[in-house]
């Protein structure tokens, strides 16, 4: 039962960051989120990352209670960790080369 609370948590947290991040950023969603800005209630949500996360980690947690597509869920998980390893790895490579600049 830990366990599974664990596995709950991990998942919630990092597709509320994923979909946070997706809400505020991704050209693919350009469109709604201009029309959704014309209101102030939404303009204002979309501006600060902390309050969209709120009302994403609001529906994640609707999501994996009630309708989680496990399909869906994985791959959102593995893109976000991809992403961070990503960033990870590129990090790495400017730390080399801030050393091998300095040698």
């Amino acid at each position: 039962m830990v366990v599974e609370g664990i596995v709950f948590a991990v998942k919630g947290i990092i597709l509320t960051e994923c979909l946070t991040r997706a809400a505020r950023t991704w050209e693919l969603f350009d469109g709604i989120r201009s029309h959704a800005k014309k209101l102030d209630f939404f303009r204002r949500l979309l501006d600060c990352f902390e309050c969209t996360s709120v009302w994403v980690g609001a529906f994640v947690v609707a999501y994996l209670v009630y309708f989680e597509l496990e399909f869906i869920t994985w791959a959102l998980l593995f893109a976000t960790l991809a992403r961070y390893l990503h960033t990870f790895y590129e990090y790495l490579d400017a730390c080399r080369s801030v050393k091998e600049g300095e040698l």
